[in-house]
């Protein structure tokens, strides 16, 4: 998704116009939808992280391969979603949850190697759900909280470093990142994003009280670095299964998981992050406060 250098085909005409105003509104209505359940907080982004994880495992499950019955993808998809919500309150327990089945799944999968891939996406798609929820914890709609700083601070690491990868790889152009996975990725776009990231933990830093600009600083940096992995990660598991695009549910940019790819790792790691700095408590405040 970041960091593609080069050339960008498209199309001139009535089609490609078309097409171009499918994108910009599909890209308004998610930036609304998602801008909106941040605010709200509490049980409302809960619940909006929780389907948003039910879409990616079931792209995850339809994407890894059909299974005789499809009760297993179902009973995986209502899992996360359920573990996600139940997090608002418990994320440790539902963390344990998510692990305690994926190893299940993983072990089943001994006879049936495509359990393999459905315990995968559990862990992928609830992991970063959890995360979320944690992070943003239960304060009140639109209350400046640590909370939402923290998921804004994740988000606009990972929105920075998509752009300014994407911007520096079509500028600077040079080797290729892992051409292998992804044609179109340069280093020099990685490295663009990881500047960009840098400066926004820097401000970040300089404008959360009681925060470090140098701490903030290596953590949007290794927020960066992961989210390229995400990437790279999400890229190179399509074309193990010849696909472009992980679904058709967003017009005009596939499916959820291509939307998501580098902010399901760096959500992960940031909330790993805030809750051992925090002993389990405040995912938030062990990210951002020190």
């Amino acid at each position: 998704m970041n960091g593609e250098g080069g050339p960008v085909s498209g199309e001139s005409g009535p089609r490609g116009s078309s097409d171009l105003k499918v994108r910009a509104i599909s890209a308004l209505v998610m930036i609304a939808v998602a801008l909106g359940a941040l605010w709200a907080g509490g049980w409302v982004f809960a619940v909006v992280v929780a389907l948003a994880v039910a879409l990616v495992m079931l792209e995850w499950a339809t994407m890894s391969g059909p299974f005789a019955t499809r009760m297993a993808d179902k009973a995986a998809v209502g899992f996360v979603a359920i573990s996600v919500v139940a997090s608002y309150n418990q994320p440790s327990v539902s963390l344990f949850a998510l692990g305690a089945v994926a190893l299940g799944m993983a072990m089943f999968g001994v006879i049936d190697p495509r359990m393999r891939w459905l315990a995968g996406g559990i862990l992928y798609a609830g992991a970063p759900g959890v995360a979320a929820v944690a992070l943003r914890g239960t304060a009140a709609a639109g209350a400046a909280s640590t909370g939402l700083f923290a998921i804004a601070f994740v988000f606009l690491v990972v929105w920075a470093t998509d752009s300014a990868a994407y911007f520096a790889g079509r500028r600077f152009g040079g080797p290729k990142l892992m051409p292998r996975f992804s044609p179109k990725k340069t280093w020099s776009g990685a490295f663009g994003g990881a500047t960009a990231a840098l400066c926004v933990g820097l401000l970040a830093g300089a404008v959360i009280d009681g925060s470090s600009s140098i701490v903030l600083a290596v953590i949007a940096i290794a927020l960066s670095i992961v989210s390229q992995i995400g990437d790279l990660g999400e890229s190179a598991m399509k074309r193990h299964f010849n696909v472009k695009d992980s679904g058709r549910l967003i017009p005009g940019h596939g499916g959820i998981m291509d939307r998501v790819d580098g902010l399901v790792v760096a959500l992960t790691l940031a909330a790993a992050i805030g809750l051992v700095r925090s002993g389990g408590t405040d995912a938030a405040g062990g990210l951002l406060l020190w």
